[in-house]
């Protein structure tokens, strides 16, 4: 089975899973917070004390959802954050927030540009900057994307090196991505690169036009997701050498230039722009319909 399909299988399968836990819990509870004091206040005849039983529960119950929620997902964002500093920051990169659930490290490695990425899936990217400008991508067989590529006429080459087993390998310059694959340190390297013991399913090295790019995509874990310093050093010390050994041959003859998209991949986002507008959406919107929803709806039953 392709990778690609049986992650969408497990991802689907995650969130049932997700969703399932989440009803099991609030369908009990917004039955003991709301329609249980709804019930119980229509039929209180004070109206003081009626409106107290039937809105106080339905703002807790609310307030809880919401709040258990947003503090759960904040709690997973701080977590994972120091997480991911652990492992890179002590390489000398600088982690910033991006977006929400995103977040990024820049700096050097080697005194090559160093750029890392995270975002949910999980997917991590790591970049070393490089002068070539050509193209070239190395991961493991899948025959979902090999058909795909077929399509659009890009073939993989024909590898007889066993040191190479188990790799597929697209090239823009077929001759130049041959003389880099014959140096005898090459497929140690990006054996070194793509087969490690890691949760990782997809895992890519990729040459472009000014970056050598490792891309780690989905877990086989379901709800843990770690790197570990010293791997963390291990893949960034695999890319420099690689860059390294790219370097030393000749030019490319067959050259690319970095697409528009590949070029703002490392311009910062304004994320505190999007965290002042997350929390004014919160402040303005939310928290005030958390509670008057429950008020408006008890209002109408009583009165009825």
């Amino acid at each position: 089975m392709s990778k690609l399909v049986g992650e969408l299988f497990r991802s689907g399968s995650r969130g049932l899973l997700i969703w399932l836990v989440s009803v099991t819990i609030v369908v009990p509870l917004g039955c003991l917070l709301i329609f249980l004091p709804l019930a119980i206040g229509s039929r209180i005849q004070d109206r003081t004390a009626a409106l107290l039983v039937m809105t106080v529960p339905p703002v807790l119950f609310f307030l809880i959802v919401v709040g258990g929620g947003f503090g759960f997902l904040f709690w997973t964002i701080r977590r994972r954050a120091a997480q991911l500093d652990a492992a890179f920051v002590p390489l000398g990169l600088a982690g910033h927030r991006e977006m929400l659930t995103m977040r990024s490290y820049h700096g050097e490695f080697r005194g090559r540009e160093a750029h890392v990425y995270f975002r949910r899936g999980p997917t991590l990217e790591m970049y070393l900057g490089t002068p070539l400008q050509t193209r070239l991508s190395v991961d493991e067989p899948d025959a979902m994307t090999t058909t795909v590529a077929g399509w659009l006429h890009r073939h993989p080459l024909t590898l007889t090196d066993p040191a190479l087993g188990g790799l597929r390998v697209f090239a823009l310059d077929e001759a130049w991505a041959r003389a880099l694959l014959a140096d005898p340190r090459t497929p140690g390297l990006l054996q070194r690169l793509i087969k490690f013991e890691e949760p990782f399913l997809v895992r890519q090295v990729e040459l472009l036009p000014g970056n050598l790019v490792l891309r780690l995509h989905y877990s086989k874990r379901w709800f843990r997701f770690e790197v570990e310093p010293e791997q963390a050093r291990q893949w960034f010390e695999a890319l420099a050498a690689l860059a390294e050994i790219a370097e030393a041959l000749p030019a490319p003859q067959e050259t690319a230039q970095a697409s528009s998209l590949e070029q703002a991949v490392h311009t910062r986002r304004g994320e505190f722009v999007r965290w002042a507008f997350i929390v004014l959406f919160g402040a303005l919107f939310v928290v005030p319909l958390c509670v008057a929803l429950p008020i408006a709806l008890a209002l109408i039953m009583w009165g009825s």
